[in-house]
């Protein structure tokens, strides 16, 4: 049922205006005009009609052109079922891969998992989004959708860090996406006023003793050689910092190393890789994001 709630609302979402679904030059004049006369058609509730028609121009589409993959975001933006639109959604981002249908496929997808409850996948395909695709209104929208899933685990702190950066990227012109911020930023704010006067300043919090393990570990003879975990990735130094604040707490050392437009956050330098991997499995095993990457060289 909570699917169903969730894919009537993008369906809905989907259809408020006339076209609301933009062709990316991947689609000729005539699919175009096709696609929003099916819209068209579904918005006045003759689903079953539109639908035909952009399966009839899909069989007419080669399977090997870029069209086609216009064609199936149109086919599972209209679809009737969550699992017909999720399908076509997943064909795109899994067969597709230069289509720049991809990123807003891999959000929908994001947002059905979320529906059905599986917030570590829908937290895969938002990720995958942030890692190879650059579109900035995408790359906000996938924050967004990941601070939802920071929330929803109860993780105000990841959710926060992540709404800082669909902040930072956000398109002037995205009121709506503007709007969906704010409202989740009063999470962030509620937060933030528990740490000032009468409640225990987070600068005066006692800090754990980063686990032995993770202490930082200097190898000389070959800096470039070392291993190093990181934990994330963020367009902005604030971002980065809360991340780090929050490591301390789990009692671990960590750095930001700067890098163009974007603030690493690492954990510890290792000589060895299985000294990075007991890091990373300590630091997942505290519900982090970890993955071994080469050390930057030591300052």
């Amino acid at each position: 049922m909570k699917l169903h709630t969730a894919f009537s609302s993008l369906l809905g979402a989907a259809l408020l205006a006339a076209t609301p679904v933009t062709l990316r030059g991947q689609a000729t004049p005539a699919d175009s005009v096709l696609f929003a006369r099916a819209q068209r058609m579904v918005a006045e509730g003759d689903g079953a009609a539109g639908r035909a028609i952009v399966d009839s121009a899909l069989a007419s589409i080669p399977v090997s052109s870029p069209r086609y993959a216009e064609g199936l975001f149109w086919r599972a933006s209209i679809a009737s079922a969550a699992l017909d639109a999720e399908r076509d959604y997943r064909r795109i981002a899994v067969e597709y891969a230069l289509s720049p249908r991809v990123p807003d496929a891999l959000i929908r997808l994001a947002q059905l998992e979320l529906a059905r409850g599986d917030r570590m996948l829908a937290a895969r395909h938002l990720e995958r989004l942030l890692r190879e695709y650059p579109p900035a209104s995408a790359r906000a929208t996938a924050w967004y959708w990941l601070a939802r899933v920071g929330f929803e685990d109860n993780d105000l702190s990841r959710g926060c860090i992540a709404l800082d950066s669909a902040r930072s990227l956000a398109p002037v012109g995205n009121a709506e996406l503007a709007n969906q911020i704010q409202y989740e930023s009063g999470r962030c704010q509620t937060r933030a006023a528990s740490s000032q006067p009468g409640a225990a300043p987070a600068a005066s919090a006692p800090m754990v003793a980063p686990a032995p393990a993770l202490r930082t570990i200097s190898h000389p003879a070959s800096p470039r050689a070392a291993y190093t975990v990181q934990v994330g990735a963020y367009p902005t130094r604030a971002a980065a910092e809360r991340l780090r604040a929050r490591l301390a707490k789990e009692g671990f050392a960590a750095r930001i190393v700067p890098a163009t437009k974007i603030f690493r956050v690492r954990v510890g330098r290792f000589p060895a890789r299985s000294d990075a991997e007991r890091a990373a499995t300590k630091l997942k095993a505290a519900h982090l994001d970890a993955w071994i990457v080469d050390a930057e060289p030591a300052a």
